[in-house]
């Protein structure tokens, strides 16, 4: 018997309204980490944030203006913009890289002049 299966339902409950792991933690009193655990412990918990997660989305993209907004912000991983900065190579291709330690007497051995 799941020791933590009152919590885990007020958790779902929770996020079925408003689904951030986050917040639901909050709302039941326990670490956010607790929840990942309890999520990789618990085949049929995870499954059932998954739904929850799907079904709140589904739900709400039919009543916001901008569909993209609301998936880039409750579903980052799958739908936020991605951007690249480069730091290093002023936009050429690298084929490899050498690292230098620093001299001896402290200064940093790089030459940036290229």
């Amino acid at each position: 018997m799941d020791k933590n299966k009152e919590k885990k339902e007020l958790f779902l409950t929770y996020y079925r309204q408003l689904p951030i792991q986050k917040l639901g933690a909050g709302f039941i009193a326990v670490d956010e980490d607790t929840i990942t655990n309890w999520k990789k412990e618990d085949q049929e918990f995870s499954d059932a944030i998954a739904k929850a997660k799907s079904d709140w989305a589904l739900d709400k993209v039919g009543k916001v203006r901008s569909k993209e907004w609301l998936l880039e912000r409750i579903m980052k991983d799958q739908f936020s913009p991605k951007s690249e900065i480069d730091l290093t190579s002023k936009g050429k291709e690298i084929a490899g890289f050498n690292y230098l330690p620093p001299k001896q007497d402290g200064t940093d051995n790089t030459d940036n002049t290229t």
